[in-house]
């Protein structure tokens, strides 16, 4: 069973998605938790922005939880775990752009804007989202060209598939970021080589 202060943060979380972290407001989040009232709030967060670091912990680590899992998995070569988790962040998709648990952008970029240490903490859950990615990337570097900035592509990874969240919670269509996808995991296996072909009949 989730502790209570856990079920606040999921409860802030769901109206900060719909309405943004500006216009929510603790009234509702107490209504939305089932609080008995401010001070039971205030048992739990200090403020607002207390409450504000919680709701970008708690998405970026289920997210770190469920996503990044995949990107771990020693029996599949790197390449293909990095389509497979690619394909995973797609997957949890909703209509609207954005499930419980994932990463908003839309929310992110906004929390990001009017407070320094929301940007700082954003800033840095994305970095170690890319360099979890750059891992398995330089644990591909003999199969990638030797063109291949691995720092780079993963930026370039997180960064397109946080434009896809934000288009599809835009256009209220998941389908848009299946599209992006194709064409970001197209864009990944161009830096792999190709692999050598066994040569038929060579001695042991």
């Amino acid at each position: 069973m989730k502790d209570r202060r856990t079920q606040i943060i999921e409860a802030a979380t769901a109206v900060m998605v719909r309405q943004g972290f500006g216009d929510t407001s603790i009234d509702e989040v107490i209504r939305e938790s089932g609080l008995c009232g401010k001070g039971h709030f205030y048992h739990y967060f200090k403020s607002k922005e207390e409450l504000g670091y919680a709701v970008l912990k708690l998405q970026f680590e289920s997210f770190a939880e469920r996503g990044l899992t995949a990107l771990r998995e020693p029996t599949i070569e790197p390449i293909e775990r990095l389509t497979r988790f690619i394909d995973a962040v797609i997957s949890s998709q909703s209509p609207e752009g954005c499930t419980s648990g994932t990463p908003c952008g839309a929310l992110a970029t906004e929390m990001a804007s009017q407070h320094e240490g929301f940007r700082q903490l954003v800033d840095a859950l994305f970095q170690r989202w890319a360099d979890q990615i750059e891992a398995v990337l330089w644990e591909a570097r003999p199969r990638l060209s030797d063109d291949a900035d691995t720092a780079r592509l993963a930026r370039f990874v997180v960064a397109t598939l946080e434009g896809a969240w934000f288009m599809s919670r835009v256009k209220g269509d998941a389908a848009n970021a299946a599209g992006i996808a194709t064409e970001l995991k197209r864009s990944v296996r161009s830096y792999a080589r190709e692999r050598e072909p066994a040569v038929v009949g060579a001695t042991q």
